[in-house]
């Protein structure tokens, strides 16, 4: 891979790779470093990566790789929950504090999902990735991608369903 096939898959890639790596790290600035160290492991294995045929796939791998062995590491779990970020702004109408609210609930839903099931959220939902593309990054089969993916949809889906029944009872 010639300097230029490398920068122009980073530049295409990096906002992708620093979204799924905020999700997973939480931290914007552990994220960016995230980015930045996959980026120099890579360009160092630049060799290796013409005989990749999925480079997106690949490199998207490399980030959750990294990120995993970044969490399971005593020292990510200890900065994890000291650095949470919310980039919803502040709320200024009721219905703004409504939103506001809502975005947090589900917020927290998805962070208390087990890992791979908040990556293929992430990765299906906000990212966009097919199926078989996802399937490839996380090294599982597609049937079990689906089955993740529905397993997380649907704990959310209860867990804002029961929230929101609490609600409409306590107002009664």
């Amino acid at each position: 891979m010639t300097q230029l096939e490398f920068i122009n898959t980073v530049s295409r890639l990096e906002d992708k790779m620093f979204r799924l790596a905020k999700m997973m790290l939480i931290s914007s600035d552990e994220a960016a470093d995230a980015v930045q160290e996959i980026f120099a492991k890579l360009w160092v294995k630049k060799e290796q990566l013409n005989n990749i045929s999925n480079r997106d796939a690949y490199f998207m791998r490399a980030v959750r790789n990294y990120c995993l062995d970044r969490i399971k590491s005593k020292q990510a779990k200890e900065s994890r929950l000291d650095k949470v970020e919310f980039m919803v702004k502040g709320p200024s109408t009721e219905k703004d504090m409504d939103n506001h609210e809502a975005v947090n609930v589900i917020k927290e839903l998805v962070e208390d999902l087990p890992e791979k099931q908040k990556i293929i959220l992430l990765l299906r939902d906000v990212e966009g990735y097919e199926f078989n593309e996802i399937a490839e990054m996380m090294k599982m089969n597609e049937n079990a991608i689906r089955t993740a993916l529905s397993r997380a949809r649907k704990s959310i889906r209860q867990a804002v369903t029961k929230q929101y029944e609490y609600g409409l009872q306590s107002h009664r």
